[in-house]
This record gives C-alpha cells, structure tokens and sequence, in this order.
C-alpha cells in the first residue's frame, strides 16, 4: 500500500515562507481546491466500486494538496480531507494509520450534526479494529449524541453491542442490539432489524437471566421481520441461528422450522450441509430417527 510519503506519516505545512512565495501559494490555492475536490470524488467512486489501492492514492494525494493551503485560512479543508484519508486506511485494514488521521479531523468539542457523527463513529471504528474496546464504545457513544437519522442510530447502537459480547458482557450487548433493531425497523431497514434482533437473542440467552417465554417473544420477532425483509438471499445465517437458539431452548419443531427457511438461502454447499446436520439433530430431538438420518446422508454426500 503507498503512503503520502516515505515514513508513512502525515506531511505539515511549510512553518515558515517568504512574501514571494506566500503570495505564489495564495495564487495557485484555487486550483488546489479544484484538485482537491475531483480527487475527493474519484476516492468515494473508487471505494464504492471496491477499488481500495486507487482510492487510497485519491485520498492521499487530496490530503497533501490540502496541507499546502493558506496557513489557517483552510484549515476545515485539511480537516476534511484527513477524515477521508483516516477513514479510507481504517476501511482497508490499516486502523493504526486511520486513526491518527481521524484523530487530526477532529472537529471543535462543540460541533454537532451528521457529519461529526460521522468522525466519532470512525474513530470507534479504528478503536475497535485496534482492539480498544472501551475507547470504541466510547467513541460509539459519542456518534450517537450526533446522529439524528435512525438507520445512523441502529449502526452505532449495533456495534456497541458487538463490543459489550467482546467484552463478555451479554446483557449489556442485548440491551444495545435491541435498541439498534428497533432503530433500524423505524428506517425502513428490515433486514438489519432482523439481524440485531436475532443476535440479541442470542445474548438474552447467554446471559441465563431471561425466560424462555422472552427469549421466545425476541425470536418471532426477530422471524417476523426476516419475513418482511426484501433481503430474503441475505438471512440464510438468521435463520440457522435462530434454528440454533431454539434449540438450546428444547424448542425442537421451531428449530426444524428455521433450519428448512435456511436451507434454500444457503450461499453454497458448506453451509448447506452445516444447515442440514441442524436438521438431522433437530430431527433426531423430536423422534423422527429415519427423517435425522437422510439430512445427515445429504449433509455428507456435499462433502
């Protein structure tokens, strides 16, 4: 991966010109800012269609065109283009690079709005890519007092509940994922809604301090809106999760229910056959001995 410079770090602005060359610097400043601009798109456009080395080299390449501004007169131009950058590096796998950059775009402690939502969330992304699980939650946390857009929400709210399972602190993790599906089916997104609920599930039951007529209640819906969703090729893995959390409750018809929604959703023959050998047990719970041993042989012939 190529770096703005040759150690990788961040280049500063000149400390000191002369007049002439101030003056030079001004003058081409327009033209930077045209530059700027096309490169900031050409890295979006290049992120969205999956082409990370050339977007990166956009970013990069917008970010040492922004240090040369005027000295203080484009400072949220810099700002602007070392969050692309940072955020870039964090999307591509180099969070340590990512978020020292995320750090430098930092906005003024007061400032509000989406976009410096956008900021605190990415750096709770690095953060957590790092492994600092209290620092990401805590940047997530802070995301969320910025956000207005509930799907903004039900993303943040998701990934703190992803930090509290790391943590090993499922009733917390369910707390924040239930919050995030309901954020999520208020947007309209019914198949991240389903998801967040399927994991909260899935921690209500880890936590051992629920009943099963709760859990059970979580896990309709979680079904309901799985159901709705026009994402039906995506929720092969709800479904075999959700087979498996009615299992663990002895709830043996429900679980060979969710197994069979799995299986035309498979994505290819390893997950079919896990899917089947859930309905062989699932069968097998319930009695249907000859039914457990024919998922069991079409688990095996994929092999």
């Amino acid at each position: 991966m190529s770096s703005p410079n040759p150690d990788g770090t961040p280049q500063e602005p000149e400390p000191e010109l002369s007049s002439s060359k101030k003056k030079e610097k001004k003058r081409k400043w327009p033209q930077h800012e045209a530059s700027i601009r096309a490169l900031t798109r050409a890295g979006h456009g290049a992120l969205l269609a999956g082409r990370n080395h050339e977007a990166l080299t956009s970013f990069q390449r917008a970010f040492l065109l922004a240090s040369k501004a005027p000295r203080k007169r484009d400072a949220p131009v810099l700002r602007a283009c070392a969050f692309n950058l940072g955020a870039a590096y964090v999307e591509t796998g180099d969070p340590a690079r990512g978020l020292e950059l995320l750090l430098r775009a930092q906005p003024e402690e007061k400032a509000q709005g989406r976009c410096h939502g956008d900021q605190c969330f990415n750096v709770a992304l690095a953060y957590h890519a790092l492994g600092d699980l209290p620092q990401a939650l805590a940047w997530y946390h802070k995301a969320l007092g910025h956000y207005q857009s509930l799907g903004d929400q039900g993303q943040a709210q998701a990934k703190m509940g992803a930090c509290y399972q790391a943590l090993g602190r499922p009733e917390l993790a369910a707390h924040c994922l239930q919050d995030a599906s309901w954020a999520y089916a208020q947007a309209g997104q019914t198949r991240a809604a389903a998801l967040a609920l399927g994991a909260a599930a899935g921690c209500l039951l880890k936590s051992g301090q629920h009943g099963v007529g709760e859990v059970v209640q979580v896990l309709e819906e979680s079904r309901r809106l799985a159901e709705k969703s026009p994402e039906q090729g995506l929720l092969g893995q709800l479904y075999n999760d959700l087979g498996l959390s009615y299992s663990q409750l002895q709830l043996f018809p429900l679980a060979a229910e969710s197994f069979l929604q799995a299986l035309p959703l498979c994505p290819g023959p390893g997950e079919e056959a896990t899917v089947l050998r859930n309905l062989g047990m699932a069968h097998n719970a319930l009695g249907n001995y000859l039914e457990a041993r024919d998922f069991h042989q079409k688990a095996a012939d994929l092999h």
